[in-house]
């Protein structure tokens, strides 16, 4: 059997089934396959960042994720057996101007999954499940793929979401540069945990090196996520993980014996590494999530980096199909690369300050970070350097530079929220009117209908004009009236802002030709993607 698609997606993993979706929506014909014979179990990553709920909220599932998620647990750090301090992980202060979605949502990956599968059978897409891929071929017109169940598929596209152990990026040739922790071992698993008490998360930290933390996972029929570290005996062997051995290191480095562990649906094994590859793109094959780049834990990056790797290429991979030019494809490179490299070295930053074993290192955390960390202005400043809301593309080849005197958000940089009213009076979010698949412009000012008119009849397929006013009606279709985009945008009367389709700032101009020129060269009359 062949199959003739747009995109083939390797993996059905968060990142494998964003990109679908990104696909889906647009009307783009796509296949994603799965080595597995069904949906993965175990929670491996288990939290998404603000930035990434943003993402979840234009796929239409945040309700969803919210539903089932859970924010604001805390977690009881110990050093030993005495509880050191309870460190809160959200704000607690809600929704605020610009940012919505302000805290981190605990959920485990699984789950996550489920629900951008079920938006997935909405839109009409399925998961090809026990479908590894067994070998690729690409030339100048697609990829010719041979599945392990003896289909051929051809494409014109390829991506490769497979995870760490990608078989897309082993048979690319690409090299994951970096380095492996290989002092200790990590093991992880998903139990039933009887006795403790399931209002917040607790880890502990030996006098020995000894580390041990168990999380309640919400919604997740009373299982809790389990990590400890191990160091490799002197012959380099390392246990496996098994339910008497999380049994043994929890009472050995919790003190706690009035705890029972008594169910173990899912366990693992796991080093800490930091590496990434050279180049996301090799010709018509891509690699994304996981496939591209592995680091640690520390900070919750992980699910999250690979979610915007897919939200950033689905787009491009569309318009491109729709006829805009190719070389739209190489900004995914241009703009994901730099933003890995940076969660590399941060992730690898955490992973040394906190699970040093000895040294310098480990005296400044049990002397320094951890006191520290006991301040909320301390824990704050930690929590908004892992919420991916700033992360930018201002040196990506879709970024067009301008005068940054204005103080507000700079090209490249992710548009905020802002909330407002319509014509009409009903209650409207910036948000709002950006989702779906189309790029925004936004007009501040009674001045700039004119120019968005033009705008709007003029890239009508794949644009939506809005009107930005502090107060009043205005004969305009789209509109968002109120004075908080304006203080957010620092946008003066007869500023255009032009929005891309993933949230970030392309330009700002008080020129509508400016606006009209950058669309032509990126996003030809024929990239007209439907919208869902």
């Amino acid at each position: 059997m062949t199959r003739n698609i747009e995109v083939l997606v390797v993996g059905a993993g968060p990142t494998g089934l964003t990109l679908a979706l990104e696909l889906a929506r647009r009307g783009v014909p796509y296949l994603v396959i799965e080595k597995n014979a069904g949906p993965a179990i175990g929670s491996r990553g288990k939290g998404l960042q603000p930035r990434s709920l943003e993402v979840l909220d234009d796929l239409g599932v945040i309700d969803e994720i919210l539903a089932n998620g859970e924010t604001g647990l805390p977690l009881r750090l110990h050093q030993g057996h005495t509880l050191s301090v309870e460190l809160a992980t959200a704000a607690g202060t809600g929704a605020r101007p610009g940012v919505p979605y302000p805290d981190l949502v605990l959920l485990p990956e699984w789950r996550v999954e489920k629900v951008l599968r079920d938006r997935l059978a909405e839109l009409g897409g399925e998961v090809l499940y026990g479908a590894g891929l067994a070998s690729f071929q690409q030339d100048a017109d697609g990829v010719t793929a041979v599945l392990e169940n003896g289909e051929t598929v051809h494409a014109r596209y390829l991506v490769g979401c497979d995870g760490g152990h990608s078989t897309v990026r082993r048979q690319l040739g690409a090299t994951m540069d970096g380095r492996t922790h290989d002092d200790q071992y990590f093991l992880v698993g998903d139990v039933t945990i009887d006795g403790l008490r399931d209002d917040a998360a607790y880890a502990w930290f030996g006098d020995d090196g000894g580390y041990l933390a168990v999380s309640p996972l919400p919604n997740a029929d009373g299982a809790w996520q389990y990590q400890a570290n191990v160091v490799p005996g002197p012959d380099g062997s390392v246990p496996d993980p098994t339910l008497d051995l999380f049994r043994e290191l929890f009472a050995a480095r919790s003190g706690r014996t009035d705890v029972t562990l008594t169910e173990a649906t899912w366990l693992s094994r796991y080093r800490f590494n930091a590496r990434m590859v050279e180049h996301y793109r090799h010709g018509r094959v891509f690699l994304a999530g996981d496939a591209a780049h592995v680091h640690s834990p520390a900070g919750g990056q992980g699910m999250n980096t690979g979610i915007q790797d897919a939200y950033n290429l689905g787009w491009k991979l569309a318009a491109v199909l729709n006829g805009a030019p190719g070389e739209l494809l190489d900004s995914y490179d241009a703009e994901r690369i730099p933003v890995a490299a940076e969660v590399l070295a941060g992730s690898s930053r955490g992973f040394e300050s906190v699970f040093a074993l000895r040294g310098a290192r480990r005296f400044l955390r049990d002397h320094l970070i951890f006191p520290l960390v006991r301040r909320p202005a301390i824990m704050s400043r930690l929590l908004a350097k892992t919420n991916q809301l700033a992360i930018a593309y201002p040196d990506s080849p879709l970024t067009v530079t301008e005068d940054s005197r204005h103080g507000g958000p700079r090209a490249g940089d992710r548009a905020p929220d802002a909330r407002g009213i319509t014509a009409d009076g009903a209650p409207v979010r910036l948000f709002d009117i950006t989702r779906g698949t189309h790029w925004t412009v936004l007009g501040f000012g009674a001045e700039t209908a004119v120019l968005l008119r033009e705008l709007q009849d003029t890239h009508d397929a794949y644009v939506r004009a809005c009107l930005v006013v502090d107060s009043g009606p205005a004969d305009f279709p789209t509109m968002l009236a109120g004075p908080e985009a304006g203080r957010l945008f620092r946008a003066h009367p007869g500023t255009l802002v032009l929005i891309r389709p993933d949230g970030y700032l392309a330009l700002r101009t008080t020129s509508s030709r400016t606006v009209d020129d950058y669309l032509a060269r990126t996003v030809s009359p024929a990239a007209a993607p439907a919208t869902a």
